[in-house]
C-alpha cells in the first residue's frame, strides 16, 4: 500500500512510501519501528538522530535506520520540509533474497561503517534525482497496476542504492555528533539484554560513570529513561521471537523479563494485546503523523 497522505495504523503490506511537505511544529520524539525505513531528505533545516548519533542532512541525503533502531529528526525552523520516506518490512527484503538478491545489503553496510547515513556522490546524482522524481510519483499514483509500478520504482531505487554504496563505502557520511558515554551504554545494553538482573548501576559501572548522572544524560540525550529503552528493545526482541514461533514463555525468558507476568504486563501495555496474538497482525503504535 502506499499513500501520500499523513502516516497512520498499520503496516498492512510489505511496503509504503510517503512524499511529505509541509512546515511543522511538531517536535518528533524519539520511537523505533517493527518495518525498516528509508528517509530521504529533500529540503528544509534537519538534522536527524539514529541510536543516539547525531547527522546534519544535505538535500538527497539518505537516512537508513533498521527495525528497532531509536531514532528522529530535529527540524530546526519553520523551513519548508520536504522528504521521501520508505516503510519496507523484513519480509518485502527476505522475498527477495530467495530470488537470489540481497537488497538489504545497504542496511548492514551502515553497521561496518559506523553510520546511518548514505550520501550520493555528485557523479552519481544525475541518477538519483529521476529516481527520487519517480518515487514521489509513484507515492500518489492511482492509474492501472500503480501497486505493482510502486514496487517497481522500490525495487530500482533499492538495486541502484545498493549498486552505489557497494562501489563507494565513502558514501557513508559519518555524524557530526556522539556522546561515547550514551553509545558505550546503549552497546552495554544491547550485549546484556537476555539477563533479567540487567540494572542502571551495572550500566554506569561499566562506563566509569557515577549513576544520577549516567541517568539523567542517557534521558536528556535520547528522551528515554534507561529503563524505558531496555523494556522497549526486549520488546523488540520479544516480537521477533514470537514470530519465529517461540512460546510466550521462552520468548520473555530470552529477552530478559523476570517472568511471565512481567512480559505480559510490559507487552500489553506497549501493544494493548496479550502476547499471544499474532505479532504480524498487530498495528505499528508509531505510524501515525508524528513518527518519521
Amino acid at each position: 500500500m502506499i499513500s501520500s497522505s499523513p502516516k497512520t495504523g498499520y503496516l498492512e503490506s510489505d511496503f509504503k512510501i510517503f512524499h511529505i511537505t509541509d512546515q511543522p511544529k511538531t517536535v518528533f520524539t524519539p520511537h523505533y519501528h517493527d518495518f525498516h525505513k528509508i528517509f530521504i531528505f529533500l529540503r528544509g533545516n534537519v538534522s536527524y538522530i539514529v541510536e543516539g548519533k547525531q547527522y546534519e542532512l544535505k538535500p538527497d541525503d539518505i537516512v537508513l535506520i533498521q527495525a528497532g533502531e531509536l531514532h528522529r529528526p530535529i527540524v530546526h525552523d519553520r523551513s519548508v520540509y520536504e522528504r521521501i520516506i520508505l516503510y519496507l518490512s523484513p519480509a518485502f527484503f527476505s522475498g527477495i533474497k530467495k530470488r537470489g538478491w540481497d537488497l538489504f545489503r545497504c542496511f548492514g553496510l551502515p553497521g561496518q561503517h559506523h553510520s546511518s547515513l548514505a550520501r550520493i556522490s555528485d557523479s552519481q546524482k544525475s541518477r538519483l534525482v529521476p529516481l527520487l522524481g519517480d518515487l514521489a510519483a509513484a507515492a500518489v499514483s492511482r492509474e492501472y497496476a500503480a501497486p505493482l509500478y510502486q514496487e517497481i520504482k522500490i525495487l530500482e531505487f533499492l538495486i541502484f542504492l545498493n549498486r552505489t554504496l557497494l562501489q563507494d563505502p565513502l558514501g557513508y557520511i559519518p555524524p557530526v555528533t556522539a556522546n561515547p558515554a550514551i553509545l558505550q551504554v546503549m552497546e552495554y545494553i544491547h550485549q546484556n539484554l537476555s539477563r533479567d538482573d540487567l540494572n542502571t548501576d551495572q550500566i554506569a559501572e561499566s562506563v566509569f560513570l557515577n549513576r544520577s548522572y549516567v541517568m539523567h544524560l542517557f534521558k536528556a540525550e535520547t528522551g528515554y529513561t534507561i529503563g524505558s529503552y531496555i523494556t522497549e528493545k526486549r520488546l523488540f526482541l520479544a516480537r521477533g521471537y514470537l514470530a519465529e514461533g517461540l512460546s510466550v514463555t521462552e520468548a520473555g525468558s530470552r529477552c530478559g523479563f523476570k517472568n511471565y507476568a512481567a512480559f505480559y504486563y510490559a507487552y500489553r501495555q506497549k501493544y494493548g494485546c496479550a502476547p499471544t496474538e499474532r505479532p504480524g497482525l498487530l498495528p505499528d503504535t508509531q505510524a501515525g503523523p508524528d513518527w518519521e
